[in-house]
């Protein structure tokens, strides 16, 4: 799932019981989803993440890239905040999940105990701007092409059809606590993912 399920108002980290609020369909969608998994039988983990990206499809990161190689100037929200995720991160997070309870006869009624919703995202806080500038920071410069300025914006000057939270920072202590598990910091994440990308 995701933290658009909540309205971004808060000013400190979200937690799994906090009252959710979706601003857009996205939100609404993904909360729509949630219930209806925590309503079923099924024994169940429930994610939510936040600003995912990876090394292939369409994200920010990508994105970043292209534009960085077009443009002299890179124009970046840096008032909305929240947790860069990599794909590559959730995947060995959820592997990671897995491999606890592989070796029991029934992974569902292993799992059972420990099920329901966790918050799983990267480590610290940024902005969208501050991703963008890890990323430009993050390529090679070395050739013609000089690096780009990445210039910061409030929210205003760059609307967009769908409202989005302007604080979107997940509390991932009850997944670390239950599952001790560690969860990675964005920066560190980045790095790995951007030595995967041409």
């Amino acid at each position: 799932s995701t933290d658009y399920v909540f309205d971004g108002t808060s000013d400190r980290p979200y937690v799994e019981t906090d009252k959710t609020r979706p601003i857009n369909e996205y939100g609404k969608s993904k909360l729509a989803g949630e219930q209806a998994i925590q309503t079923s039988d099924a024994s169940h983990v429930i994610l939510r993440t936040s600003w995912v990206y990876g090394s292939r499809g369409k994200n920010f990161l990508l994105t970043i890239i292209r534009l960085a190689k077009e443009r002299d100037e890179l124009r970046i929200i840096s008032d909305q905040l929240g947790c860069p995720t990599s794909a590559m991160s959730i995947a060995k997070a959820t592997r990671d999940l897995i491999a606890k309870f592989a070796q029991s006869e029934n992974i569902a009624t292993a799992l059972a105990p420990y099920a329901g919703l966790y918050h799983f995202s990267s480590e610290g806080v940024a902005s969208w701007y501050d991703f963008a500038c890890a990323i430009v920071d993050g390529m090679d410069w070395q050739g013609d092409r000089a690096q780009p300025t990445v210039t910061p914006i409030p929210t205003e000057a760059y609307p967009t059809p769908a409202k989005r939270p302007k604080y979107s920072v997940l509390s991932k202590s009850k997944f670390c606590e239950t599952f001790a598990l560690t969860v990675p910091d964005w920066r560190e994440s980045l790095a790995e993912v951007m030595s995967h990308v041409a």
